[in-house]
């Protein structure tokens, strides 16, 4: 395979280098980009500043410090933090070949780290030149592909519809809680010997990342076993307590994994929509103050979801995911 400098390929670009606490949050403003790894680097939505252009959508972020060399795709005009630079193509090039080179420039991550940061280096990384590219990449279609995944996502119509409210109630009025299985009462696998092997799940701050190995269902207690739409909430570990999921597959919990049961019928827009506002409770513990117990069963959360949740459906998300690629 035939290699270029990144700066062959693009231009390379320090970020607009402000500050978060400095501006001010808007839902319907810009994307602001800091160094994350999570959340396609976007970590708010802030109002536009006078006198200060936003970098263009469809270039390359890059964190060069922090969660170093984090690489994304950015679709619309955003803000950026310290130590973010920004790759713009000198040659039109598609989504799916910046995808592309988004995952070559994270592969040199195991390069730096956080107190060798990647400023100086970027511009010289070697990376595949143009017609190095394998060819599915070129082939590929992140619309389609995008959309199929989507369409395999039920979105039940929901049946019920709720008062306007902005009644919070604490979370033990919404859901059962249900501990996981410590790992010492499973026999676990690194690999799903058969179909009768499921995931054991752990605390992740990534639901792709949460299955830990996988066990025999046969050898586990059938009310530790929970179906796919299941709300479950991480109780434990530095960098994943509280962050809160609904389950694509059968599963059984370890014992840092608490399983939300709902106490009202819920849609899966619904579980949805409770994961993300568990979620946003991260901030209030830490690992030596877990959201476990009576922590847990105290948080405040809205009585029921507004309407938006309620409507939303696949042709929803599809038609949002087009609109958004469609900017780049």
């Amino acid at each position: 395979m035939k290699t270029c400098k990144v700066i062959d390929l693009f231009e390379v670009e320090y970020g607009r280098n402000m500050e978060l606490n400095a501006l001010e949050l808007d839902p319907n403003g810009v994307n602001f980009v800091s160094r994350t790894a999570k959340n396609n680097g976007v970590s708010a939505r802030v109002k536009l500043v006078p006198g200060i252009k936003p970098i263009p959508g469809g270039t390359l972020s890059v964190a060069c410090g922090g969660s170093v060399m984090e690489t994304f795709l950015q679709s619309s005009p955003y803000y950026s933090g310290r130590d973010l630079y920004y790759l713009t193509p000198r040659v039109k090039m598609s989504n799916e070949v910046l995808l592309y080179y988004a995952m070559c420039l994270r592969a040199n991550k195991f390069k730096f780290s956080y107190g060798r940061q990647a400023n100086v280096s970027l511009p010289d990384l070697p990376i595949p030149c143009l017609d190095s590219i394998p060819d599915y990449v070129k082939t590929m279609s992140v619309s389609e592909y995008g959309k199929g995944l989507l369409k395999t996502v039920c979105f039940e119509k929901c049946q019920q519809s709720y008062a306007e409210t902005s009644e919070l109630v604490r979370l033990d009025e919404l859901f059962y809680d249900k501990p996981g299985l410590a790992s010492s009462n499973v026999i676990r696998s690194d690999q799903k010997m058969s179909e009768n092997w499921i995931p054991y799940i752990r605390p992740s701050y990534r639901q792709e990342t949460c299955i830990d190995a996988y066990v025999n269902k046969a050898l586990v207690p059938p009310e530790k076993i929970f179906p796919n739409g299941t709300l479950y909430v991480s109780t434990n570990g530095q960098g994943s307590h509280t962050f809160s999921y609904v389950s694509t597959m059968e599963f059984v919990p370890n014992s840092d994994v608490t399983v939300l049961l709902p106490k009202r019928p819920m849609s899966i827009q619904e579980k949805l929509y409770y994961a993300l506002c568990i979620t946003k409770n991260r901030y209030k513990f830490s690992y030596g103050r877990k959201p476990k117990g009576e922590r847990l069963k105290e948080l405040l959360l809205p009585k029921y979801p507004p309407d938006y949740v309620m409507n939303y459906s696949v042709e929803n998300a599809i038609n949002s995911f087009s609109e958004t690629l469609n900017n780049v």
